[in-house]
């Protein structure tokens, strides 16, 4: 038998995948641009103002970063083009680290 999800389980389960995203880009499991990727596509379910400051950090980073290959998408990518794009998607990584641990210790917090 398949109940249907409440709105506040819907919620609820929308700010779970966003602490749980938040905790593993901190421990390294998740890379800070794939990890500010989901973040910023999990916000308009999550309930929260268009403006709200810590989702604005993930959406710029997924804004200036959308045209680096993550993830599943680098399999379909030449390997030498790879190669030469790896420094560039390396320095997006520190600095989206950089912008996004404080942020990330803020979800948790917030939706925990």
């Amino acid at each position: 038998m398949h109940e249907k999800m409440s709105r506040e389980q819907y919620l609820q389960s929308v700010r779970n995948k966003i602490v749980e995203t938040a905790r593993a880009m901190l421990n390294g499991d998740i890379d800070y641009l794939i990890g500010a990727r989901r973040l910023a596509s999990l916000r308009h379910d999550a309930s929260v103002k268009d403006d709200d400051e810590d989702f604005t950090v993930f959406v710029a980073i997924a804004s200036e970063t959308d045209d680096f290959p993550l993830g599943s998408v680098r399999a379909l990518w030449d390997r030498q083009a790879l190669d030469r794009l790896q420094p560039e998607i390396d320095a997006a990584e520190a600095w989206a680290r950089k912008r996004a641990e404080l942020v990330c210790q803020n979800l948790i917090k917030r939706f925990c």
